[in-house]
């Protein structure tokens, strides 16, 4: 992750990541209903001893952004990037897609 599309194919698995997605979007439906995991489910998960929260960087796009639906910017910070299209012109993260107009370089005032 992410998966990087561009002019000579896809780089990643992106079936990998669909069904991962998927699988996740059905949990969260059954944990919306009010159905908690079953215990046969349980017992084939791994256990995490010791365990605390943490927090991880994932991958993101900051950039100028006009015209955001719920960000006010300029500046702005997106959601997990999942699949990125440079060579395309877009990006996709948890939230939306994005075009991408030119890539941040030393020379750009922000």
């Amino acid at each position: 992750m992410p998966i990087i599309v561009g002019r000579s194919g896809i780089q990643g698995d992106i079936f990998f990541e669909l069904a991962r997605i998927e699988q996740l979007a059905v949990d969260l439906e059954i944990i919306a209903r009010g159905d908690m995991p079953s215990e046969e489910k349980l017992s084939s998960a791994p256990i995490l001893q010791n365990w605390q929260e943490a927090i991880r960087p994932v991958r993101c796009l900051i950039g100028v952004c006009g015209d955001h639906p719920r960000l006010n910017g300029p500046l702005i910070k997106t959601t997990d990037t999942w699949v990125m299209a440079p060579d395309l012109g877009w990006a996709r993260t948890l939230s939306r897609f994005y075009r991408l107009g030119e890539p941040f370089s030393a020379g750009n005032k922000r």
